[in-house]
């Protein structure tokens, strides 16, 4: 942000000395490596020269390449540059004219009559070298501003994404862990309500404690929250294990990035008559994330081929938060069962 403050002071001043610079060249540099004395009516004419140039120059950069070349109108462009060399030809053989500073220089330098008095390269070389800087100039600050506002629509439109990934998300889970809790009340009001306490400590996580990112160890807090809501419901026909380490190094990341991949294992792996399992594992090194997630899988459970909203949202995630940091692999295994593995950088 401060960069961007002081970035038109930045740019004035290279102007600045930009003309300066010229200025030295055309005022001093040249006529005095030439070591003779000038004429007063020179020196007047070099000043005349600088001004009209600052002058061709911003009218061509802010005015006319704005409204032709940005345009794709090119012919006003070249009609343009035309008249404005043309001007200053008509300008220089006026004021030499009217002072007869050919003849003037011309014995100062020792030559007998100036070449052509009626054409001026000098002013011709300097009026193309303006015209040619001021259009680069402004066409580069035309495409810089054209890609910081395509970079900024980018990212509006990521944290749209974003934020409808996550509003997904959550009444997602809730519904399931509302459904697991109303189901235990029939069966142990004193587990409805141990998984009432947990249910509202993962609320009070996503209300209070999450913003932007979270921490690597809530997250995990949260998922060990959540499969220990789940196994109050499960049948014993479900086996849960869980490789969740204990002492975690804490990285900052997105909330709510893990959990879909637990909740979509719980939803398409158990099975109401048949075994079923589910193993999660969690495994660190530095700031290196290994992720894995296995379920039993079943035929009428087609649907979790391709993952559910809980997989193909945090894939969409995982693609605008992480790009290149992440790799994510789903599908069936060789022993059979529906695995996914996630390995995430979050450095």
């Amino acid at each position: 942000m401060a960069t961007n403050i002081y970035r038109p002071y930045l740019f004035t001043g290279i102007h600045i000395l930009g003309w300066l610079l010229l200025g030295f060249i055309m005022l001093f540099y040249i006529p005095l490596a030439w070591n003779v004395v000038l004429p007063f009516e020179f020196w007047l004419w070099q000043m005349i020269i600088l001004i009209l140039l600052i002058i061709v120059f911003y009218a061509n950069a802010k005015i006319v390449v704005p409204g032709t070349i940005i345009k794709n109108n090119t012919s006003p462009f070249l009609l343009w540059a035309f008249l404005a060399i043309f001007v200053m030809q008509i300008i220089a053989f006026l004021y030499t004219s009217e002072t007869d500073l050919h003849n003037k220089i011309s014995e100062v330098l020792g030559f007998k009559k100036y070449r052509n008095p009626y054409f001026d390269n000098y002013v011709l070389t300097l009026t193309l070298l303006v015209l040619g800087i001021s259009t680069s100039w402004s066409m580069l600050q035309y495409w810089q501003k054209a890609a910081q506002h395509k970079q900024k629509l980018e990212q509006d439109k990521t944290m749209a994404e974003l934020a409808m990934l996550k509003a997904q998300i959550n009444p997602h889970f809730f519904f399931n862990s509302l459904n697991s809790i109303y189901s235990l009340t029939y069966t142990d009001i004193e587990d409805s309500r141990n998984a009432l306490h947990t249910l509202s400590r993962m609320m009070r996580y996503l209300l209070y404690s999450t913003e932007e990112t979270t921490t690597l160890l809530k997250e995990a807090d949260f998922m060990k929250d959540f499969i220990a809501l789940m196994k109050l419901r499960a049948n014993s026909k479900l086996t849960i294990t869980t490789d969740i380490p204990e002492k975690i190094h804490d990285y900052p990341i997105v909330p709510m990035l893990l959990l879909p991949l637990v909740e979509n294992a719980f939803k398409h792996g158990i099975h109401a008559t048949d075994k079923s399992e589910i193993h999660i594992k969690l495994r660190q090194n530095g700031s290196n994330l290994e992720f894995e997630v296995e379920n039993t899988y079943f035929e009428k459970s087609a649907v979790s081929d391709v993952g559910g909203i809980g997989l193909t949202n945090t894939k969409r995630r995982l693609h605008l938060i992480y790009p290149h940091k992440h790799t994510l692999q789903a599908g069936i295994a060789q022993n059979g069962k529906y695995n996914v593995k996630l390995e995430l950088n979050l450095a």
